[in-house]
């Protein structure tokens, strides 16, 4: 029993000095057993004790999209309602009421921004097109540009002008006029006169 003993506390005393890394120089080391591989459905384990990197699960960062300017998205917008005024609209010589026209970059010493500017820039233009629309009815409010009807004109840098008109059936200048001062009260003269007019919706021609 004694012997027992003996030999069960070496057992015990030697594992605990290879445990601890305690035993001396010249003590052997103990053999490590061998683990086995693990087998997983996706390989991991089996990936790794080969020495290959374990593959990511995570998706890719999809790149990031670049994120248009306020003025380009105003000239996006401008542009898909002169599409759509000029799918409704018959260049058959009626009376209109033009009531905007204005190129990105003008200077209208006559009018002003919503941010007290005389510098008028597309996301202006498309502000000023829409706050027309009190005008009249939404359907009677269209915007095309200065190449779409009438005598074909373009600012000094060959841009075309946005034009906003009204369609409310007009049967000659004269009602053009007189919707005018009623639709501008508090402008007289050169001041109404830049801001509405009567124009004749006829096919365009230089």
């Amino acid at each position: 029993m004694l012997i027992g003993v003996l030999a069960a506390s070496l057992v015990v005393g030697g594992g605990v000095a290879a445990w601890s890394g305690l035993a001396g120089d010249d003590a052997p080391s103990p053999p490590v057993a061998a683990s086995e591989p693990v087998d997983t459905a996706d390989g991991v384990d089996k990936g790794i004790e080969d020495g290959g990197a374990a593959p990511s699960s995570a998706p890719a960062p999809a790149p990031a999209t670049p994120t248009a300017s306020p003025e380009e998205q105003a000239l996006a917008e401008l542009e898909s309602l002169r599409e759509e005024s000029r799918a409704s609209l018959a260049l058959d010589g009626r009376w209109v009421a033009q009531v905007a026209s204005k190129n990105v970059g003008i200077t209208d010493p006559l009018q002003t921004t919503a941010t007290g500017s005389h510098q008028f820039f597309a996301v202006d233009i498309l502000a000023e097109s829409r706050s027309l629309l009190s005008l009249a009815d939404a359907s009677q409010v269209h915007v095309l540009t200065s190449f779409d009807f009438g005598r074909r004109s373009a600012a000094a840098n060959g841009d075309p002008f946005w034009i906003t008109i009204v369609d409310a059936g007009f049967g000659s200048g004269d009602d053009v006029r007189a919707w005018c001062a009623g639709a501008f009260p508090q402008l007289r003269g050169d001041a109404l006169a830049n801001a509405c007019v009567a124009r004749t919706l006829e096919p365009p021609h230089d």
